[in-house]
């Protein structure tokens, strides 16, 4: 899946690579094999909440973070995003209680449950020129597990650089999602 951005994300990843190397042998559609967007193993702790998408057909609780750098674009007019900033979508099972019944907030809204996987994409000088023509301005991409194995690895993040081409260079092809504010 690619990352589904908010107007407001980021910070620098600050932990180890991911362990887990793809032994993709094609090159034609690979992205680039180095991973420069890096799994943020902080994120919960050190990015901000910019937001939380709840999806009753699917039933995931879908939580944006954002680092400081990206946390500071708050509107279109302070576009691009910053050099370093860093996005994050965590995608979450709804919460079920011990009768396996969906868990609501006072709102009537879905609870997060666990987290299945995390996509994360990075703005930094010079990326996403692997992507040719597939390539949605500075941004790389990554999909991770919590345990900071690939689910997209960097050599088939090119599929994300293409679905993020439509958010358009307008909105430095970050998608803007009409999120809830955040729910502690």
């Amino acid at each position: 899946m690619c990352v589904i951005g908010a107007v407001l994300l980021g910070q620098a990843a600050s932990s180890e690579p991911p362990t887990e190397k793809s032994n993709h042998a094609s090159r034609a559609t690979a992205a680039t094999t180095t991973d420069r967007v890096g799994f943020p193993q902080d994120y919960l702790t050190r990015f901000k909440v910019l937001g939380v998408f709840v999806n009753e057909q699917k039933l995931q609780v879908n939580t944006v973070y954002g680092n400081e750098q990206a946390a500071t674009v708050t509107g279109r007019e302070q576009l691009p995003f910053p050099e370093g900033s860093i996005i994050v979508m965590e995608f979450s099972d709804a919460l079920r209680d011990a009768n396996n019944q969906l868990v609501r907030d006072a709102n009537g809204a879905l609870k997060k449950g666990a987290v299945e996987h995390i996509d994360v994409m990075k703005r930094g000088k010079g990326f996403g020129e692997a992507y040719g023509a597939n390539r949605s301005g500075e941004w790389e991409y990554a999909g991770y597990r919590l345990d900071g194995s690939y689910t997209t690895p960097p050599e088939k993040s090119v599929q994300c650089a293409a679905c993020h081409r439509k958010a358009g260079p307008e909105n430095d092809f970050v998608y803007r999602m009409n999120a809830a504010p955040a729910r502690m």
